[in-house]
């Protein structure tokens, strides 16, 4: 990997934390839409209002790190245009959530399906293979399947990266994790272009980290979150589209906190509890690890039991994540890393919830 292709992520980084810092100083111009005032919530774990209009400034740190790659006399900006492009319905649908509160996770999941139908479209991210010679030759290569398949892979992951959004840091800090497995491969199958890319993203949350963690001043809010599961799974299949020596379960094996979380999620509210898998509660993983570990966490590394929390779960993630690296072009390593990774989430929520609940 070439220094100088890091270069765009910097300006992406300053982009979204001056962005962050704007949204912070004019608070009371725009905190009657844009703030956090719900502090009662299953899922809230803040004491005052805080903005949540976060995604904003990630948002505007990524436009001004490939505006910059693009001054630089790119003439392959085909790739940033549409994924911006794309990601506009299901980043609009989180942030019109933010601030009017009134469209409902259904409804962001849908317009994730939209994004995804766009980005597999333009940008060709179409799923190819899944290291089953059977299904990918008699099934995958059937017409409609690979968009079908697509489609719901990164709604999916969308959906889902806004699920773990819930302390200081948590989302952003495992994103930059998964993306710095992303990097290291990409330096090992040398695509320069796709390492350009995923550098913004770096810089971006980067930029938006500095003031969500350790004390949350700001929050990503459902169109950051959105936005970034979405991304995430689009240069997943980028990846793995432009080089198939990369197995197609690397990014799922790095990923598979957040994947495991809703899956696991849903088979508890849906069948174990009797309702609807899209009502909010407080039996997430990360929320248990909030009332059982973070308490010892706190005094260990000196941080609000907030923060403690997402340095946790930010230990559970890369569980997957260091040894993907290890087996990124081996899918039959992968699906055991996958494999043992949702067989450990399963324990530790076990272990760590009152089992008579379930």
């Amino acid at each position: 990997m070439m220094w100088d292709a890091l270069i765009p992520g910097v300006f992406a980084l300053f982009g979204a934390a001056l962005f962050c810092w704007v949204i912070l100083v004019t608070r009371r111009f725009h905190g009657k839409y844009s703030l956090d005032h719900d502090t009662q919530s299953p899922q809230k774990y803040h004491a005052v209002a805080v903005p949540r209009i976060g995604g904003v400034a990630l948002f505007v740190g990524l436009v001004v790190g490939a505006v910059f790659h693009g001054l630089q006399g790119d003439d392959q900006l085909y790739l940033s245009k549409w994924a911006g492009i794309a990601a506009l319905p299901v980043f609009l649908g989180g942030l019109l959530e933010d601030v009017f509160k009134k469209i409902s996770a259904r409804d962001r999941l849908l317009l994730a399906f939209l994004s995804a139908a766009i980005a597999y479209y333009e940008l060709g991210i179409g799923l190819r293979a899944v290291g089953w010679e059977f299904f990918d030759t008699t099934i995958l290569s059937q017409p409609g399947i690979s968009l079908i398949l697509t489609v719901f892979m990164v709604g999916g992951v969308a959906h889902s990266t806004n699920i773990i959004d819930g302390f200081n840091g948590l989302l952003i800090g495992f994103s930059l994790l998964v993306l710095g497995a992303f990097l290291w491969v990409l330096t090992v199958v040398n695509d320069y272009n796709l390492t350009i890319y995923t550098a913004i993203l770096v810089g971006g949350l980067g930029g938006a980290l500095v003031f969500n963690f350790p004390k949350g001043r700001i929050f990503l809010g459902d169109g950051g979150a959105y936005l970034i599961g979405f991304l995430l799974a689009v240069l997943a299949l980028l990846l793995v589209s432009r080089h198939p020596k990369i197995s197609p379960w690397f990014p799922l094996a790095a990923m598979a906190y957040p994947v495991v979380e809703t899956l696991f999620s849903i088979i508890r509210k849906t069948l174990i509890e009797r309702r609807h898998a899209m009502v909010p509660d407080s039996k997430h993983l990360h929320m248990l690890v909030f009332e059982k570990i973070s308490p010892q966490v706190m005094n260990l590394f000196h941080i609000n039991r907030n923060a403690a929390t997402s340095v946790v779960m930010w230990s559970v993630g890369l569980s997957s994540i260091l040894p993907s690296l290890l087996f990124w072009d081996n899918t039959f390593a992968c699906l055991i890393i996958f494999g043992v990774f949702s067989g450990g989430y399963t324990l530790l929520y076990l272990r760590l919830s009152d089992r008579n609940e379930l």
